[in-house]
């Protein structure tokens, strides 16, 4: 029968088989659901704390994968996996960890992570975007468990105090189970994995904020315990970023967290290198230059009030523009500026070939 279908059927169909429920036992032998989705070669991402003291009793998926482009290729059915690495985790205030399963000789479909970095996000990105979120919460009754797709919006982009990491603040209900589930964009990118309902102590969990913890730190974590690759073959994000910092004034964290005062950035491409530098206290930027200048010699493009654009004189090396970065931010920090939001490349020190 010809229903009708949402503008997230597609994504929601080549998605489905790529996310699965993770069983688990306590030391008391109760039993409990999280989920968690496959990113690629076996490497399945989830909350910290849906496997982090516990026993993993089962990983499943329950939807046909379609490991083509099209939703109507040939159906692989859902299927019991085997954990062969893992969990790993990262700090103990990220709710993220990561684990990889035998995948054997049967395709498993992977979900396309988003690239973004806590530098990238600004001040109304992602705001009202449209999401696909797929999990595992318990349904009474069902004899089985039973993958949910909700759809919603993300409705702020927040700072928590337990966490470094962004989250995203979903309209849908926070539900048990649904943690280590996957917050999708229309075209199937993981922005997001589900963590945790903020709300009191005594709220119930669906009276709270649906928290999503952002994609990056997942991203990261698998791209330090098995090379997890995005682009290039380099682990992690291929980017022409080497390093880049944002600052704040406590006057201006204190009103929004995405707005900025000061920002360092360093790009370096294997054959071009340019640094911009802004700051809203022209004084704090020249000390910041003259910093960075004491490190790698600086040719400058264009100065003025606020923002100094420039280029190395010689061939520096990607380690030494590194630690001329950090002599510069040590001078925003110096002057009370608040780090808020890094970004680092590091494939760049492992093919540079200079003098």
């Amino acid at each position: 029968m010809d229903f009708e279908k949402s503008q997230f059927h597609e994504t929601y169909i080549r998605a489905a088989g790529a996310v699965a429920y993770v069983a688990v036992v306590d030391s008391k032998g109760d039993e409990g659901i999280g989920s968690c989705f496959h990113i690629g070669n076996g490497i399945f991402v989830t909350a910290r704390h849906v496997v982090e003291g516990l026993t993993i009793k089962e990983v499943a998926t329950t939807k046909s994968a379609y490991p083509k482009e099209q939703a109507n290729s040939d159906a692989i059915a859902p299927r019991r996996l085997t954990i062969v690495e893992g969990p790993h985790f990262g700090p103990e205030n990220i709710d993220v960890a990561v684990f990889r399963v035998d995948v054997g000789n049967t395709p498993l479909p992977a979900i396309s992570v988003s690239q973004h970095t806590e530098y990238d996000l600004e001040e109304h990105d992602l705001v009202l975007a449209d999401i696909l979120i797929l999990g595992y919460p318990p349904i009474p009754y069902t004899t089985i468990p039973v993958q949910v797709a909700t759809l919603g919006q993300i409705n702020a982009v927040v700072r928590v105090r337990h966490s470094p990491a962004s989250h995203f603040i979903a309209s849908t209900m926070a539900r048990g189970g649904f943690s280590g589930g996957v917050a999708l964009d229309r075209s199937g990118i993981a922005l997001a994995l589900v963590t945790e309902s903020l709300g009191t102590d005594k709220s119930l969990v669906e009276t709270g904020y649906n928290s999503l913890l952002s994609i990056t730190p997942a991203v990261d974590l698998a791209a330090e315990k098995y090379g997890f690759s995005l682009s290039y073959g380099v682990p992690g994000r291929y980017s022409e970023t080497l390093v880049a910092m944002r600052f704040s004034k406590h006057e201006t964290t204190s009103l929004s967290s995405y707005v900025y005062d000061a920002h360092i950035y360093v790009m370096d491409d294997n054959r071009d290198v340019f640094v911009e530098m802004a700051c809203n206290d022209d004084g704090v930027l020249q000390a910041a230059l003259d910093a960075f200048a004491a490190i790698v010699s600086p040719r400058v493009h264009k100065r003025e009030t606020g923002l100094v654009w420039f280029t190395p004189a010689d061939n520096p090396a990607p380690a030494k523009l590194i630690a001329a970065a950090d002599s510069a931010r040590a001078q925003f920090l110096a002057s009370r500026y608040l780090e808020v939001a890094t970004e680092h490349s590091n494939w760049q020190l492992d093919t540079w070939r200079g003098d």
